[in-house]
């Protein structure tokens, strides 16, 4: 299995004795976002900016409750 196969996801969830809104997912293709976003795993869309994307993961870790695309 792999991305962007839902299934990846809620298997690594049910290995990591997780739920998915204590999970985070980077992926630089936006495609491989909706599907873990439908299991609660928060997403963050990485681009050509490594800057934006670790401020992100930055609110993320300091905003349990947020969501990112």
């Amino acid at each position: 299995m792999r991305k962007p196969s839902a299934l990846i996801y809620q298997r690594a969830l049910e290995r990591l004795q997780l739920t998915g809104a204590g999970c985070g997912f980077v992926d630089d293709h936006a495609e491989n976002l909706p599907r873990p976003r439908a299991l609660g795993i928060r997403t963050v869309h990485h681009t050509t900016d490594p800057a934006a994307t670790a401020a992100l993961l930055d609110s993320l870790l300091l905003d349990p409750a947020g969501v990112f695309s």
